[in-house]
């Protein structure tokens, strides 16, 4: 089990009342959200975030349409590491510090800007908890992209007597996720593959015909999507389907295979094959009781047959 997961979703219809073992903090990338507390209501804009201690409940109300990346972690980890990290308390804003942190909702406010940094760090969490990696290479991994995140929120964390000037990472010691979907460099090409993919996810995209689309060579485009997204326009795919079936067998009442369907997989086990590797629980449990699950997930038996159309997976993008 590992000490903390990334879990993105997204929003219309309010959400129950939840309480979770974990504590979490919830990162708002598109939107706007209520989220309704035992200590009162706070509304979070986009670039937004709110950090919420173990075994306190929480329901969110979406404003619009809304896409969090929320993450979960043990309490324990998350104060151990934090205050490793942050070692002198008298240099961080009041509240902040692991010492002085009740578990109280703590509204965070790092900007849309930094949130689209870490994104790709999240994701590469979110992944790492499918099972591909031995367990204790899957930790290492996880610890390891914390630190990131962390160094890169750091300075909104600061009094702001300490915080300094920003300055963005560069050189050889920069970490090789840098995000940049916002860069003008990228949009041509990152950028408008990301929303093909977004708003058509449902057709069954080939890593060439995205290429084409975007006019760009299929290695190039996986080299680009690796390098500002953290993972392969295959499994960037796969998990934007993921996140919107999540969505859909959350808020409506479609059948599993017609959930699958709308968001591209015809074969309905491979839909509920991906969503046991993300929450360990098969979709029509979850419907029942929705909210992510953090235990050690199963195997996915299916992830490697044909992804519909008859064609082989490796000529699919998922």
């Amino acid at each position: 089990m590992l000490p903390l997961i990334a879990v993105e979703s997204t929003h219309i219809l309010p959400t129950n009342r939840v309480v979770f073992g974990d504590a979490r903090i919830m990162h708002v990338m598109e939107g706007a959200v209520e989220v309704q507390t035992a200590e009162g209501a706070h509304l979070l804009a986009s670039g937004n975030a709110l950090a919420i201690g173990a075994e306190r409940w929480s329901r969110i109300n979406p404003r619009s349409r809304a896409r969090l990346w929320t993450v979960y972690a043990n309490e324990r980890f998350l104060r151990a590491q934090m205050a490793l990290l942050l070692p002198d308390r008298k240099r961080v804003r009041p509240g902040v510090h692991p010492k002085d942190w009740d578990g109280a909702p703590l509204l965070l406010m790092p900007g849309i800007s930094r949130l689209q940094l870490l994104a790709p760090l999240w994701r590469q969490m979110s992944i790492l908890r499918d099972g591909s990696d031995v367990p204790e290479v899957a930790t290492a991994r996880t610890v390891e992209l914390f630190a990131r995140w962390v160094g890169l929120v750091a300075p909104t964390l600061l009094a702001p007597t300490f915080q300094g000037k920003p300055r963005s990472p560069s050189g050889a010691t920069a970490p090789p996720i840098r995000g940049r979907l916002t860069d003008a460099t990228m949009l041509g090409h990152v950028g408008r593959a990301v929303r093909l993919l977004s708003t058509r996810m449902h057709e069954q995209w080939t890593v060439a015909a995205l290429a084409d689309s975007v006019r760009v060579s299929r290695s190039h485009l996986t080299r680009l999507f690796v390098a500002h997204t953290g993972t392969s326009p295959t499994r960037f795919l796969t998990e934007i389907r993921l996140t919107e079936f999540t969505r859909l067998i959350e808020e409506t009442e479609l059948s599993l295979a017609d959930a699958a369907l709308r968001v591209g997989w015809v074969d309905p086990r491979v839909a509920s094959a991906w969503f046991r590797r993300r929450f360990g629980l098969p979709p029509s449990q979850y419907r029942l009781n929705p909210h992510p699950h953090l235990s050690a997930r199963e195997g996915c038996d299916h992830c490697d047959a044909s992804f519909g159309g008859g064609r082989p997976a490796s000529e699919l993008v998922m």
